[in-house]
């Protein structure tokens, strides 16, 4: 019995025409990043554990439980990567960008991998497309991220969502903050799971970011950081509201939001969207500042800021809304007899830079013709003895269903 092989749970294939999708919207995030000036990095999608242990958080959950991680042969502790900001960091480190550049702009869309609990639009092998901008502390370089993210939604037509805004505040307004939510989360430690009282200890402030139907009352009685902000971090997330008003992007203050990672500080913000499509994976966009990342990596001490996509979830609205552009061949030549003569003209049309395809398996014209309508083709050319013979032949236009008689000769230029 032969064994017969299916994608692992969580992994998928993305097939022509569905891939045509992808690719439009890929083109349009390439133009409207390209338009704010950020350019396109790519890095490898595996990079060593301690990378992310170090960058994300030892005590997230994407580290604690969700990572795919793996001694290679060579003994060492690697780990597919999980997202991407902190591979652009080890980057930007590890080739001394800082001494080049003062400002740095990067995007990057590749595969991610998470081992989590599956849901609309969120694959255990997911894409991401990502900005990150290094050497700007300033809340105007928040305010133009924020913009970016706007300006590619609605350049591919996705409406209906909303901005909210946080801020975490610096490092020891953190660190106190996070002593206080211990407190608070401490008087009800007998209601807490097994699990949530691990967070407790390691770090209480993701207790906030809690998805436990018991946390949902206790979170809205919780601390709320926007009250405990330094002044510094409490007059940048002004100024930052204050921007987004000057571009009258609206948005709302939420102060729970608290992002997933531990790299976070001062500004955080999540895009949701309002679509049935997506049930409760609604968030489209997450980001934020993260100033002390490259220090943490051992790097110079820069500051930076960014977000990241999830695609397929993007994928799910553009696909709903909008059909992917016409991707079929300009011609599709039919041999009805033609032999040598049509092989030696399909490869001279493409050669000379013009789609052209083929059934190359031959077959009646018929056939042929279904499958150039199949195929999406433009414009469709028989060629048999009699065409051969003449020199001339129909070019049909397979869109509006007329054709013309044109000679061979002149068949390169008028598809030109």
């Amino acid at each position: 019995m032969k064994q017969k092989f299916c994608s692992l749970r969580g992994m998928r294939d993305i097939l022509p025409g569905e891939s045509a999708l992808w690719q439009q919207l890929e083109g349009v995030a390439r133009e409207v990043f390209g338009r704010f000036g950020f350019e396109e990095i790519r890095t490898p999608i595996v990079e060593e554990t301690a990378l992310f242990e170090r960058g994300v958080g030892e005590d997230t959950e994407v580290v604690g439980k969700e990572m795919y991680q793996f001694l290679d042969k060579g003994g060492r502790d690697i780990s597919l990567r999980p997202e991407g900001t902190a591979s652009a960091a080890r980057a930007y480190i590890e080739h001394a960008v800082h001494q080049k550049e003062p400002v740095s702009k990067w995007f990057y869309t590749g595969p991610m991998f998470r081992y989590e609990r599956m849901k609309t639009g969120r694959y255990r092998q997911f894409h991401q497309l990502g900005a990150e901008v290094f050497g700007i502390a300033e809340p105007k370089q928040d305010a133009e991220l924020i913009e970016l993210a706007f300006a590619f939604l609605k350049k591919l037509g996705i409406e209906n969502v909303r901005l909210e805004l946080n801020s975490l505040g610096d490092a020891d307004c953190r660190r106190r903050f996070s002593e206080k939510t211990r407190a608070y989360f401490s008087t009800h430690r007998h209601v807490l799971t097994e699990e949530l009282q691990k967070t407790l200890e390691r770090n209480p402030i993701r207790l906030l970011d809690s998805k436990e139907e018991v946390m949902a009352p206790l979170i809205a009685a919780a601390p709320v950081l926007l009250e405990h902000l330094d002044e510094a971090s409490l007059e940048h997330f002004e100024e930052l509201q204050r921007l987004l008003r000057l571009s009258a992007v609206e948005f709302t203050l939420n102060p729970r939001l608290v992002r997933g990672l531990d790299y976070y500080a001062r500004t955080a913000f999540e895009i949701v969207a309002d679509d049935a499509l997506l049930g409760t994976a609604s968030t489209l966009c997450g980001g934020g500042r993260y100033d002390g990342l490259l220090e943490q990596l051992g790097g110079p001490c820069v500051p930076a800021v960014g977000f990241a996509m999830g695609l397929e979830r993007l994928c799910l609205l553009l696909g709903a809304n909008t059909q992917p552009e016409p991707r079929g061949p300009l011609l599709f030549l039919a041999d009805a007899g033609g032999g040598d003569e049509a092989w030696k003209l399909l490869s001279r049309l493409r050669k000379g830079g013009l789609a052209v395809e083929a059934d190359l398996r031959g077959g009646s014209v018929k056939s042929q013709l279904k499958r150039a309508h199949k195929l999406g083709a433009q414009y469709c050319i028989v060629l048999g003895e009699a065409e051969l013979q003449t020199g001339r032949a129909k070019l049909k236009d397979m869109r509006s269903s007329t054709e013309r008689e044109i000679a061979l000769e002149e068949l390169e230029g008028i598809l030109r």
